[in-house]
């Protein structure tokens, strides 16, 4: 299979898509994924055929907001124009994305407005070995049921996002992948994502899976990893690969405690894969990660 490298690892090495790519090149990845670390400077001279691009990383190529939340989490925001001005940057990054040949797009859905300490307290709990304890079960509880009682509206909103948003797709001829997210406030749930994927064309909207961010979430409780894969393999439009150890990912493959071959089993043969790694990782270590997942997954 095919495989990207997310322009994650771009920070700190290049300014511009062309140099980028001729190092991804290099190391053996089939093409890129546009993160949403790149602006629309970056992307002004860019032709369409310049560089493979499989995927775009919705809000990208990024524009700065005029509100006091980027564009990923005002999909989901009960203020109409805030709304309005994050699907109107949706609708750039589709545009730029069929332009570019690219296959899909990967979306953040927004977050569910509540406090962020009561996540912080839980994790603190978890990497002072605590999960077990009666403490971090009755917080862990409290977080369910906080983000419960303010989901409504919220949820509401990103599904007119998505509305909105997913007829552009198929008038470009692209899908769109909502992503698993890291934060339990983030949209969408387990069965948030089966509300959301239920209500639209399989042909145009799918699941974005991101294993990493899938995997801390089961450990600190929220939900089970195994339990993505089995309501959402058939639906995944992309992956992103890294690996991941208690709270921390975007590891190199083979790092941490994913279990890449019997993930293997899930992933459809026509899903972007793309390795999402940290910029800190060498090119020698990218290599060894690409010649780890092939091996794994194929």
């Amino acid at each position: 299979m095919p495989y990207a490298l997310s322009t994650m690892w771009m920070q700190h090495r290049f300014q511009d898509l062309p140099a980028f790519w001729e190092a991804a090149q290099a190391l053996g990845f089939a093409g890129i994924e546009v993160s949403h670390v790149v602006g629309q400077d970056q992307v002004a001279d860019l032709r369409p055929g310049h560089v493979p691009i499989r995927a775009v990383h919705y809000p990208a190529p990024v524009q700065s907001s005029p509100f006091s939340q980027p564009a990923d989490v005002l999909l989901s925001s009960p203020d109409p124009e805030a709304r309005a001005w994050a699907v109107e940057q949706g609708r750039h990054c589709l545009r730029f994305a069929a332009a570019m040949g690219a296959q899909a797009v990967c979306v953040h859905l927004g977050t569910v407005d509540m406090p962020t300490h009561l996540e912080w307290a839980l994790e603190q709990r978890f990497l002072g070995r605590q999960r077990s304890t009666p403490y971090y079960r009755a917080l862990r509880d409290r977080i369910l049921a906080e983000r419960a009682r303010r989901q409504p509206p919220f949820l509401e909103a990103a599904r007119r996002s998505l509305d909105e948003l997913a007829p552009v797709a198929r008038e470009l001829g692209l899908r769109i992948g909502i992503e698993s997210r890291r934060h339990y406030r983030e949209i969408p749930s387990l069965d948030e994502l089966t509300l959301l994927l239920d209500e639209q064309d399989p042909d145009v909207v799918g699941f974005w899976y991101d294993m990493g961010h899938v995997e801390v979430l089961h450990n600190l409780g929220y939900h089970q990893h195994q339990e993505w894969l089995n309501r959402f393999g058939s639906r995944i439009v992309g992956v992103h690969i890294h690996d991941t150890l208690g709270l921390r990912d975007h590891l190199l493959p083979g790092l941490g405690e994913l279990n890449f071959g019997h993930i293997a089993n899930y992933l459809p043969g026509d899903a972007v894969r793309t390795l999402e790694l940290d910029w800190y990782y060498s090119q020698e270590e990218l290599a060894a990660a690409l010649a780890f997942v092939e091996e794994k997954l194929g």
